[in-house]
């Protein structure tokens, strides 16, 4: 047996393709999405990461605006100017950039931004719509690991599946969606940091899905034939030779590569389907941001 790749690429570019035209009848209808980063100080990393979204809305019509806040600017700040956002009307979609200084309380900031502008579904008010088993605005990176598992056309009435993670961007929502449907839900289990016997819980598996950011953490050997692997896990991991030395690149500096949480080539002989690292649930991830953006603008026009 060798895995079907579940390649998070091409159902993202399915699903963008069905976003342009949605976008394109908002905007017929003087409501077009409009997305508005904030990001308070310098942070490299961070400033990657809102090049790739510009890019990834322009791709498909989204208006995107970054609004950089100075290091100086305090809680309240931040909470007045996330209200000004909120009632302005030209905007349909707010993310919060991450990390923010550490005199701002994070949670109380993205408590802020009205639900139904947060496309990145971490709002209370949406976390507990998914306990209704309403599918509106979720957490992006859960949302994704699921519209990979259905691109694989398994019916997940009576399935185990196991969730190895319980992140509130993750874990935990992930788990809310798969018991969505109070008829079709598979039976699940739910692992973190304090489960006794991991490789008990994996090996009863139909479906895994990994998130937890530790690479090689799922072997071979703690899964069954046959299983669904959603790999959510994203590890930069240095390069190393057939002896266990360090591959080093041009600059002499020590080769990385990028990895999930399951070891790949070990499971792909045994998996019926597997996301590949990286190529599976990361493009989805972005594409699910897109699709939450376009969600928001929707509820935008309707209260117009």
């Amino acid at each position: 047996m060798t895995a079907t790749l579940l390649q998070g690429d091409t159902l993202a570019s399915e699903i963008k393709t069905g976003l342009k035209k949605e976008i394109e009848q908002l905007k017929a209808k003087g409501s077009p999405p409009h997305l508005v980063a904030v990001q308070v100080g310098e942070n490299p990393a961070s400033r990657v990461y809102v090049r790739q979204q510009q890019k990834s809305c322009e791709e498909i019509g989204i208006e995107y605006e970054l609004k950089e806040l100075p290091d100086s600017t305090t809680q309240d700040e931040l909470l007045d100017f996330i209200e000004t956002l909120n009632q302005d009307g030209a905007v349909t979609g707010i993310i919060l950039m991450m990390p923010l200084p550490q005199d701002i309380d994070a949670r109380q900031v993205q408590i802020k931004i009205s639900p139904d502008k947060d496309v990145e579904g971490m709002h209370p008010a949406n976390m507990g719509r998914l306990v209704y088993g309403e599918m509106g605005l979720t957490p992006c990176t859960a949302r994704a690991a699921v519209e990979l598992l259905k691109a694989s056309g398994v019916e997940l009435k009576g399935k185990e599946v196991v969730i190895v993670g319980h992140s509130e961007i993750v874990g935990k929502p992930l788990a809310l969606m798969l018991l969505a449907s109070q008829m079709e839900s598979p039976t699940l289990a739910v692992c973190h940091i304090a489960t006794k016997d991991l490789s008990f819980h994996t090996k009863r598996a139909d479906i895994l899905f990994v998130a937890v950011g530790k690479p090689g953490l799922i072997q071979a050997d703690m899964v069954k034939d046959g299983v669904i692997v959603i790999d959510v896990g994203i590890n930069r991991v240095s390069v190393t030779d057939e002896n266990g030395n360090p591959v080093l690149n041009e600059k002499g500096k020590p080769k990385k590569k990028t990895v999930g949480d399951v070891d790949f080539e070990g499971i792909k002989d045994k998996a019926s389907f597997i996301t590949p690292v990286p190529g599976g649930v990361g493009p989805m991830t972005t594409t699910m941001l897109l699709y939450n953006t376009v969600e928001s603008a929707k509820k935008g026009a309707a209260r117009r």
